[in-house]
């Protein structure tokens, strides 16, 4: 049977998650001023993160090889120094449409703030070659464990240590082309050699040049944030005044579709997960 994820329940700033079945409590800001509904059950949470201590307590071992079901691809799960487990679960229905098969021969696609690699081992398994980006090498190491463990090791897949934006704007110059741009980029966050990121500051820049390397006629992206001062209606509004956006909504070939991800306990609450916006050009 596949290991898989479930949110058990959330509460009090924590959330309580099943990773096939071993028990995980750590921080959750959206949990922040609701109650837990199953107080008993964090009890048998196997590992907790200590967010002020910043450090992992277990009472049973993390399971050795630890991967999750995500649907067309598995992905390795750890604890990290700063309480991941080295995916986000509710990214899942973003998943399943990047893993959309795709007519063209090797499309090609962008995944910047590319983390783990989940985005990019479900357009991977879709046929497409992918160039993924991020600047933590750590993040780009698992990655590169992640397509091992998906038996994608020779799959046409770029790996890069690199800032995002600076990175962007150099494929711009080199006039590079892709089907597929996938963004998730954090709040706040360094680049390799220091330089401070502030998404309400530094993804309109990025926005635009990611614009500059689509066709506006054949093409998708996905854009993902969980930071207050910027939400779907902006990132919208943005993509709204766009020229690029304007050429394929003039011949009617745009689809827009935005929204909340979020996560269902046990009980069937929902925890919020932050915005998401995908663009879409008609067929």
């Amino acid at each position: 049977m596949s290991n898989v994820y479930q949110l058990i329940d959330f509460g009090d700033g924590l959330k309580l998650e099943s990773l096939g079945g071993y028990l995980v409590s750590r921080p959750s800001p959206a949990a922040e001023g609701i109650r837990q509904k199953h107080p008993r059950r964090w009890t048998d949470a196997d590992a907790t993160y200590d967010g002020q201590q910043r450090r992992w307590n277990h009472r049973t071992e993390w399971p050795e090889s630890l991967t999750l079901d995500c649907g067309h691809f598995k992905m390795p799960v750890r604890p990290t120094p700063f309480g991941h487990i080295g995916l986000f679960p509710e990214q899942a229905k973003n998943w399943q449409w990047l893993s959309t098969e795709h007519r063209d021969h090797e499309p090609l696609a962008l995944n910047l703030f590319g983390y783990t690699g989940a985005s990019t081992m479900a357009l991977a398994r879709a046929g497409f070659s992918v160039v993924h980006v991020d600047a933590a090498k750590p993040n780009v190491t698992a990655a590169k464990v992640a397509a091992e463990t998906n038996q994608l090791s020779d799959a046409p897949i770029r790996y890069l240590v690199d800032d995002a934006a600076k990175f962007a704007a150099r494929e711009v110059r080199r006039q590079r082309r892709y089907h597929t741009i996938v963004m998730d980029p954090p709040a706040y966050g360094h680049s390799p050699k220091g330089k401070t990121w502030r998404l309400e500051r530094d993804l309109w820049p990025l926005v635009n040049d990611c614009l500059e390397l689509i066709d506006p006629m054949n093409f998708r992206m996905l854009i993902t944030g969980h930071s207050p001062q910027v939400d779907a209606s902006d990132v919208l509004e943005y993509l709204m005044q766009s020229a690029a956006i304007k050429a394929a909504q003039k011949k009617d070939r745009l689809r827009f579709k935005t929204g909340r991800s979020t996560i269902q306990d046990q009980s069937g609450r929902s925890l919020d997960a932050g915005f998401y916006v995908r663009v879409q050009s008609g067929e």
